[in-house]
């Protein structure tokens, strides 16, 4: 195997694939991507199959499909990065060097940090759409509840799909309306201050759960599971009490925080985040390093939209870091969270570092719409597969 690359990339989810296949066509050859998966996977489709709207298997492609023409694809787990000497570890004992890097990681669920969820997650009625062998048991859960209480939750760190929860949440509420069950009362357990970051789109989701009658408490951590006795543990993050609450079925979105081996490099800052530059994506201390994506510290919602955004800036600039140019593509934040409030009915958020709306159709995009829905369910989808992964814009 040939252990020197002029690029590695460090994943081979939507940022790892859509820079390769970006960098290929600029030219730029000796491309290797480290990715220890068999399958490439649109998870923005998962919360929708936990609700029945969409089926799991769509949602993933063999890995060996979706690597770039011309990119070599190391199957490994990337074990450590030593920056100044340009060398990544791997999990096989073996090493790789690079010219330059680009880190895209993605996230790390963070289960454990919850007492008590690992033992009983899958089992009980709980359940979670953040991983795909456990989707189908959310959908069967959520047939079988017939009353009590539906606890949706959502943790005070950053997450990937930043609106996974009120997506189950609200797709939830239509499910049981649609099976014309008598209705158990939903809720939403958030650790966050606020429902959403934006003013706009923040008062038109409060509405629809206030319309809808589902309860909500803000600033409020799942901190333990007791799967057989169904009971789930807050905390109340503004008074420091806890108390215990009974469930008949219990969505879990974990803690998650950026993969170890980046927390154990030269290369986070002091949270564990990749430390780049806000716009240029170029590394703060190393400039043969750039970072996309989840795993890194930028101050915007985690969303696959967001990444679509950052991957044309991040490619142009590292081909003119290659080059000896000056980088001069910028990324201003722009992401984009669309939220299915029913079954043919979404808003879609869309906005920048700043958080005022940049909307890019021309209606009110913060008011539910068939539109936005036929884009999330089936637009979006398609132009992830056969626009962003293959370098198009």
């Amino acid at each position: 195997m040939n252990k020197q690359f002029k690029v590695i990339i460090l994943g081979g989810g939507s940022g790892g694939i859509s820079t390769a296949s970006r960098l290929v066509k600029a030219g730029i050859k000796n491309i290797a991507i480290i990715e220890h998966s068999d399958y490439h996977a649109y998870q923005p489709a998962w919360p929708l199959a936990g609700s029945g709207a969409e089926k799991k298997e769509d949602s993933r492609k063999k890995m060996k499909k979706i690597i770039p023409s011309g990119v070599k694809w190391i199957k490994q787990k990337v074990t450590g990065i030593q920056a100044p000497e340009r060398i990544i570890r791997l999990d096989n004992g073996e090493q790789v060097n690079y010219e330059y890097l680009v880190v895209a990681l993605g996230l790390q669920l963070d289960f454990n940090k919850i007492d008590g969820l690992t033992d009983t997650l899958g089992k009980h009625e709980v359940c979670t759409n953040y991983l795909y062998d456990y989707v189908d048991y959310t959908y069967q859960t959520l047939k079988k509840v017939k009353s009590g209480n539906v606890i949706v939750t959502k943790p005070s760190t950053p997450i990937k799909g930043g609106v996974a929860p009120e997506n189950s949440l609200f797709t939830f509420d239509e499910f049981f309306k649609k099976n014309k069950k008598n209705r158990p009362t939903l809720y939403l357990k958030t650790a966050k201050d606020l429902l959403f970051p934006v003013e706009k789109y923040r008062k038109q989701i409060s509405k629809l759960i206030n319309k809808k009658g589902i309860q909500y408490d803000l600033s409020h951590d799942l901190i333990a599971v007791d799967g057989p006795h169904k009971k789930a543990t807050f905390k109340n993050l503004i008074t420091g009490d806890t108390y215990d609450m009974s469930f008949d079925m219990l969505l879990v979105t974990p803690p998650m925080s950026a993969p170890d081996v980046i927390k154990q490099s030269s290369l986070s800052d002091a949270d564990g985040w990749l430390d780049i530059n806000k716009h240029t994506l170029q590394h703060i201390r190393h400039q043969n390093i750039f970072g996309i994506g989840d795993c890194t510290n930028l101050p915007t919602v985690k969303m696959g939209a967001a990444v679509r955004k950052q991957v044309p800036v991040l490619a142009d600039n590292l081909v003119a870091q290659i080059k000896g140019k000056s980088l001069t593509a910028c990324y201003d934040g722009m992401t984009a969270c669309p939220i299915a409030t029913e079954y043919g009915q979404a808003i879609m958020a869309e906005f920048g570092y700043d958080m005022k709306p940049k909307e890019s159709l021309p209606i009110d995009q913060s008011k539910t719409n068939p539109i936005l829905y036929y884009l999330k369910k089936r637009a979006i989808p398609f132009m992830y597969w056969h626009g962003m992964l293959k370098g198009h814009s």
